[in-house]
């Protein structure tokens, strides 16, 4: 076992959902350690417009950083190496990384968040946070009169490209596939409202420096356009999570409560990977926060519990003898 140390936290993940878990859980006066390698969402190059206190916005990037000294002020251990597998031992949680070192914890929490399925061409990741997205509600907003292109196939796809009219009367869905995976009802509709439907795969995306100019598709047409929205999907990385046999849902979005539990005493998730609407840095930074509490209180030894004194009745007060 690495350093034999028991950790009170191992948090496996280290976005604004897992750092935030990990400050709170060393601001409780407990030993948390957080496993790394930065590669999630927030290691791409978008700028966050709707996190409260930052007019401007800021870098998703430069929030990671921020956050990372942040933590490092407290006694938290950071690994950045993946987890390959996490099991229950002996009343604790050992999280095996790359390099075979194990390490032990008291609890777990799960900030391992998704992987998006973007189209892959030359270079895709540095188009991807500057004119490549794959949320309406982070950056709809900066769409205003633009030209857009929706990639996606099915019906999920087509009522976003509806609700990106709001923002801009041009807007194109695109299968990225030979056949068409959208249903008849929204194809009526995009049809109602002007919203072209092409049915073509991408051959190249022509750009540079992060900025889309066009797509060149596999018959040879051209799209031109501001601004590209993945809408292909995402899978959860919850693979640890089932090897716990912690419940996933159907798509394998990790189930918690209100307060970030899941089904498996001392285990907890937070962020992107807990369900799949409101995938927002502002979400996860409040799951984070809400997980290390419970984490918390879950190591509350039994006379530290609130519900232990739920039938205590108050002691009577006597009045002193004054005679």
């Amino acid at each position: 076992m690495a350093e034999g140390i028991v950790y009170d936290a191992l948090v496996v993940g280290g976005g604004p959902a897992g750092l935030t878990a990990a400050l709170q859980v060393a601001r409780f006066n407990r030993r948390p350690i957080l496993f790394d390698v930065g590669d999630g969402r927030s290691s791409f190059h978008q700028i966050n417009h709707n996190y409260l206190g930052f007019p401007g916005g800021l870098a998703s990037r430069d929030l990671c950083t921020l956050g990372r000294q942040q933590v490092r002020a407290y006694p938290v251990a950071f690994v950045e190496q993946r987890v390959t597998s996490l099991e229950a031992a002996d009343a604790l949680f050992a999280a095996t990384v790359e390099e075979g070192a194990t390490y032990l914890g008291r609890t777990v929490v799960l900030a391992t968040g998704v992987r998006d399925h973007f189209p892959i061409f030359p270079d895709w990741r540095d188009y991807v946070g500057r004119t490549a997205f794959w949320c309406i509600t982070c950056d709809g907003y900066s769409t205003r009169g633009k030209r857009i292109v929706i990639v996606g196939n099915d019906t999920d796809a087509g009522v976003t490209a509806l609700q990106f009219l709001d923002f801009t009367p041009h807007v194109t869905v695109l299968t990225n596939d030979r056949r068409c995976g959208l249903g008849r009802k929204v194809l009526d509709a995009l049809e109602r409202r002007g919203v072209p439907v092409d049915v073509a795969e991408i051959a190249r995306v022509d750009g540079h420096d992060g900025i889309l100019g066009q797509i060149v598709l596999s018959d040879g047409r051209t799209l031109a356009l501001d601004f590209l929205f993945s809408l292909q999907g995402q899978t959860p990385n919850s693979d640890l999570a089932r090897a716990l046999e912690v419940a996933v849902d159907d798509v394998g979005y990790i189930l918690t409560n209100q307060d970030q539990q899941t089904n498996v005493p001392g285990v907890f998730a937070a962020g992107d990977v807990t369900r799949m609407l409101s995938h927002q840095i502002a979400t996860a930074v409040h799951e984070g926060n809400t997980a290390a509490q419970a984490v918390n209180y879950y190591l509350y030894a039994p006379e530290q519990r609130h519900e232990t004194y739920a039938d205590d009745t108050p002691v009577p007060f006597a009045e002193p003898d004054t005679s």
